[in-house]
C-alpha cells in the first residue's frame, strides 16, 4: 500500500505495517500534513503529555493507571490548552469510585497507615496512662514487618489479659502476629535426656489464643468504617491507590496478515489476541481447547518477523 485517502486508512496501515502511530508515514501515505492527521483522528489517536508529535491509539492511552494518567493531562493542560481532550477522555473511563462496603479491609493490611492501627490499639485495650505513653505500633516498610513496642509494659490490664488475650499470650502479642498474618501458637518447652530444649505445640491454649485472635480482626473490622474522617480519608486512597487500573482492549480488524494462506480464515477474537500479542507484550493465551491458539501463535510470530519486532521466533 503506497497511498489511502482518509486519515483513519492510514492510521490502520500505520499500525499494520509499523505497529505504532507513526505520523510522517501517514502523511506521506496521505499526502496530508501531520497537523491535520491528528486533528483527523482527535480521540481516536492521544498525544502524550510532555512531547510534541508522540501519539499513541485511544485503546493504548485509555488503559493502564487511569487516575495517574488523568493528572498528568491535568497538569500539561494548564500550559498546552490541546491536552484538555486527554483529560475529559479520561474521566469517561476511570473505574468507578468503590464504597467502603465494597472494600475489605483485614488486620495487617499494609496501605493501612500505623497511626490508624495504633488509635485502634489504643481505643480497643485502653492501656493505662504510663503504658499509652510507651506502647507504640511500627510498621517496617523494608522488610513487610509489624512490631508493637513495649507491649510488655500494660502489664495488669484485663483487657490485654483476659478480654481479648489468654495468660499465654496477651492481645498485644496476638495482634501484632495478626498484623504479619501469622496465626497465634502457643509452645511449651521442655528439655530432652541430652539437656537439649525442645518446642512441644499446646493445642489448648493455642485453641484459646486463636478466638481471641478472630474476635480482635472481628473487632478490627467494625471499628475502621465507624468514624467518618478515618472512613472518607481511606476510601479514596483506596480508590486512588488500587481502583485505577483499567485493562486494555486490543482490536485487530485492522491487521492485514500478508501472505497468510487463503486456506486460513482467522476468527475476531483470534485476530484480537494476535493485537495483543504484538502490541501488549508478554501475553497469555487462555483459550479453552480448540480455541485456535496454534494458528494465534503462528500468525503472531510472523506478523512480529514482518514488523520487524522480532528477528528469530522460537516454539518450546
Amino acid at each position: 500500500i503506497d497511498h489511502v485517502d482518509t486519515a483513519s486508512e492510514a492510521l490502520a496501515v500505520s499500525i499494520s505495517e509499523h505497529a505504532r502511530v507513526d505520523l510522517p508515514y501517514m502523511a506521506q501515505l496521505t499526502g496530508k500534513d501531520e497537523e491535520t492527521l491528528a486533528s483527523d483522528l482527535s480521540g481516536v489517536i492521544f498525544r502524550l503529555p510532555g512531547t510534541s508529535a508522540q501519539y499513541v491509539t485511544a485503546d493504548e492511552y485509555l488503559s493502564g493507571n487511569v487516575r495517574n494518567k488523568l493528572v498528568i493531562a491535568e497538569t500539561a493542560a494548564k500550559t498546552d490548552p490541546e491536552l484538555i481532550i486527554n483529560a475529559e477522555a479520561l474521566k469517561k473511563v476511570i473505574p468507578k469510585d468503590l464504597s467502603a462496603g465494597e472494600i475489605s479491609v483485614r488486620l495487617g493490611a499494609t496501605w493501612i497507615p500505623q497511626e490508624d492501627i495504633q488509635q485502634f490499639v489504643m481505643e480497643l485495650l485502653t492501656p493505662s496512662q504510663y503504658a499509652r505513653g510507651k506502647i507504640k505500633v511500627r510498621y517496617t516498610e523494608f522488610n513487610g514487618d509489624w512490631f508493637i513496642e513495649d507491649k510488655c509494659s500494660d502489664f495488669d490490664n484485663v483487657k490485654a489479659n483476659s478480654t481479648y488475650g489468654t495468660k499465654r499470650a496477651s492481645a498485644y502479642r496476638i495482634i501484632e502476629d495478626t498484623l504479619n498474618l501469622r496465626d497465634v501458637r502457643i509452645f511449651d518447652y521442655v528439655y530432652d535426656e541430652h539437656g537439649n530444649k525442645k518446642a512441644v505445640f499446646n493445642a489448648k491454649e493455642t485453641t484459646a489464643a486463636q478466638a481471641k485472635q478472630e474476635a480482635i480482626k472481628q473487632a478490627f473490622a467494625d471499628w475502621i468504617w465507624k468514624d467518618p474522617e478515618r472512613r472518607n480519608r481511606l476510601v479514596r486512597y483506596y480508590n486512588d491507590t488500587f481502583n485505577c487500573i483499567r485493562p486494555r482492549e486490543y482490536d485487530g480488524s485492522h491487521i492485514t496478515f500478508g501472505g497468510i494462506s487463503p486456506e486460513i480464515t482467522l476468527r475476531p477474537h483470534q485476530v484480537n489476541a494476535i493485537a495483543h500479542i504484538l502490541y501488549g507484550g508478554n501475553t497469555l493465551l487462555a483459550h479453552k481447547v480448540g480455541a485456535g491458539k496454534t494458528f494465534e501463535m503462528v500468525a503472531a510470530a510472523q506478523e512480529s518477523k514482518r514488523l520487524g519486532l522480532c528477528q528469530k521466533s522460537m516454539f518450546v
